[in-house]
């Protein structure tokens, strides 16, 4: 099963949970692995009503063998119109956002 497939079919716990058998991993060694408090991961998991946040994501996804965008789709955070609509490239911030990033970095 692809990625694009995950929608409301596979819930996002199992696929994660599948994901960690396939690369013979446990969710505790993903944590371990992702350097993310254990116990935190674990309620991100198993017990929030909403699946982990894209930071958590991107720490994952090479620890699952998955692209991070992949793991975006399959928590929900992304969709594939959402890919389409911008394709490969995000979209670009207004100019005051722009100005307010390089204020941030002292650019």
């Amino acid at each position: 099963m692809g990625f694009l497939e995950v929608g409301g079919a596979v819930d996002f716990r199992d696929y994660l949970r599948r994901k960690c058998r396939e690369q013979n991993i446990s969710l505790h060694r993903l944590a371990v692995r992702c350097d993310l408090n254990q116990i935190y991961f674990y309620q991100a998991v198993n017990k929030n009503k909403e699946n982990p946040p894209p930071w958590v994501l991107r720490r994952a996804a090479p620890h699952l063998g998955v692209t991070y965008v992949e793991l975006l789709i399959a928590a929900g955070h992304l969709t594939e119109d959402d890919l389409r609509e911008y394709g490969t490239h995000p979209p670009k911030p207004p100019e005051k956002e722009r100005e307010r990033e390089r204020e941030k970095v002292g650019v």
